[in-house]
């Protein structure tokens, strides 16, 4: 029996088993902590925007690393703390009022539709193939799960919170500890891309946050000369969905369409030209010259992207599918097309570009 065991070809069988149990255990625990993957990620981003808020404070005024990080973090603070100060109370107010009117919009939306003999039967057709028991179960029960999901973001947030101030403090202690995890004689160029990495990240950050900064500024200001209520409530939403490029402004123009048509249908066709027009400029003229430094993704290929990652993951897999393709194609690039394939004709264009 001990000949048997210690056969090279059985040993072989041993070890390929094993690794293929280990792979199907990894897999399985990825898919398990999927969300806990995208938030570790949120973490990693939330450390990039604090490492590059913190080398603009030294580039203002030299100083140590922890020293300008704790600068940063306290003027967030501060920031957040007045903003809330003042921005509060509006905010939660018109908040509640936009939840409480969005059915009444709903409603709105479905007298109008019904108008039309087409419309009937697409909602005659939506009714029958409708669950019955969608509403169903106790308040006991959706209060259980309401509380259950406050915990979990909870967690999630305190995780990325942790993450993120980890990662920003050290950056270099944790990419080393990655590298050293690879063959001594790749290490440099692992080093190389992962610091490419965090550039492409820092800038597709920095450019996209302009953008939203830019487009809740607009949509206030767009909202408030056609009357639209609860103008505040919906710039802050359509300004922290551009996050989210294609198909978050999308998203933020549903509820403002909704409330627009408790005005008439009029009031709602101006709101959807002002979000269109938006879009419009935002696409064509703002994101690709903010944005000219942060990534050159072809806009289908997002797209796909981010309906894969959407339908696979949710709506967390939709939230970060952008900087995830940035990191992707950075890898695919550099080892991939350029290690394996040895076309270095990229990195020419890259430079050329830049």
């Amino acid at each position: 029996m001990d000949q048997v065991v210690d056969s090279p070809f059985v040993r072989r069988v041993l070890i390929v088993l094993g690794l293929a149990t280990g792979t199907i255990i990894l897999v399985l625990a990825a898919v398990q902590g999927l969300t806990a993957l995208l938030v570790t990620f949120a973490g990693v981003l939330l450390a990039v925007l604090l490492r590059s808020l913190a080398q603009l404070v030294q580039r203002w005024r030299p100083m140590g690393d922890y020293a300008a990080l704790a600068v940063v973090c306290t003027a967030l603070l501060a920031l957040v703390i007045g903003g809330g100060a003042l921005l509060a109370t509006p905010l939660q107010t018109q908040g509640a009022e936009l939840w409480d009117a969005l059915p009444q919009g709903v409603e709105r939306l479905r007298e109008q539709v019904e108008r039309w003999p087409l419309g009937q039967r697409f909602l005659a057709q939506i009714s029958d193939t409708a669950p019955t028991t969608a509403m169903a179960g106790s308040a006991a029960q959706r209060a259980v799960t309401v509380v259950s999901g406050g915990v979990s973001l909870v967690g999630y947030l305190v995780l990325l919170a942790f993450v993120g101030l980890f990662l920003a403090a050290e950056p270099g202690l944790y990419r080393r500890g990655l590298v050293r995890l690879f063959p001594v004689r790749t290490r440099a160029r692992i080093d190389e891309v992962l610091l490419e990495v965090g550039d492409r990240l820092q800038s597709w950050l920095l450019g996209r946050g302009m953008l939203m900064l830019g487009i809740a500024i607009a949509t206030w200001i767009g909202l408030l000369v056609l009357g639209i209520p609860l103008a505040l409530a919906l710039a802050v939403l359509a300004g922290l969905l551009t996050f989210i490029p294609n198909f978050g402004p999308v998203i933020a123009a549903v509820p403002a369409m909704l409330l627009a048509l408790l005005e008439g249908p009029t009031q709602a066709l101006y709101v959807g030209l002002l979000y269109l027009g938006l879009q419009t400029v935002e696409s064509y003229t703002l994101e690709p010259y903010v944005m000219r430094k942060a990534d050159d993704l072809a806009p289908a290929l997002v797209i796909a992207w981010q309906l894969f990652l959407g339908v696979t993951l949710g709506t967390l897999g939709l939230i970060f599918a952008t900087p995830l393709l940035v990191v992707v194609t950075v890898l695919v690039q550099r080892f991939y097309i350029e290690d394996v394939l040895g076309d270095r004709l990229i990195t020419d264009a890259d430079g050329a570009s830049g």
